[in-house]
């Protein structure tokens, strides 16, 4: 399938587990992903474009979690990684879809998938950026609330917390 076929309407979306010989590969592609997000926030303390790739590769290894590549018709478009935070609660610890296969429908597609995967969750949680409206709208259409808590990272940057009860 065409790269242009897949950016017009991806039909195939699949979560493969990642392994520590993904991690600089996805770690160059989270760094591409937030980008634009650390150049308007300035958050030089919690940006994933600051992480080393020692965090990425203890994610992937993390017993509790699961970091898994999105992949859009056989192309890697994106991540997700999954840890169990209590029993049966379970976070997104971050999602991100490159820029041009975003606004496709992959990422709800890629979160509805990964509810599949853990049965036992009784309640997902996640967190977003406050001005990130189009983030937002997508998580609510699947399910997750706003619970009114929120974060100040700095002058520039809000976290607002969201949860799913199953």
């Amino acid at each position: 399938m065409l790269i242009k076929e897949i950016l017009d309407n991806p039909q195939n979306i699949e979560l493969v587990k990642a392994t520590t010989s993904d991690a600089e590969a996805i770690l160059e592609m989270q760094i591409a992903c937030f980008t634009p997000h650390f150049e308007h926030y300035q958050d030089y303390a919690t940006s994933p474009v600051k992480e080393p790739l020692e965090k990425m590769i203890f994610r992937i290894n993390y017993e509790k979690g699961s970091y898994f590549k999105i992949m859009a018709d056989s192309v890697h478009v994106g991540c997700l990684w999954i840890y169990e935070k209590h029993s049966q609660i379970y976070r997104i610890g971050i999602i991100y879809i490159l820029p041009q296969f975003q606004c496709k429908g992959i990422g709800k597609k890629a979160l509805e998938t990964a509810e599949h995967l853990f049965p036992e969750a009784k309640v997902w949680e996640l967190e977003c950026p406050e001005d990130i409206v189009i983030n937002r709208i997508c998580y609510e259409k699947i399910g997750y609330r706003y619970t009114g808590e929120t974060k100040v990272i700095n002058e520039k940057l809000t976290l607002l917390y969201y949860q799913k009860d199953i």
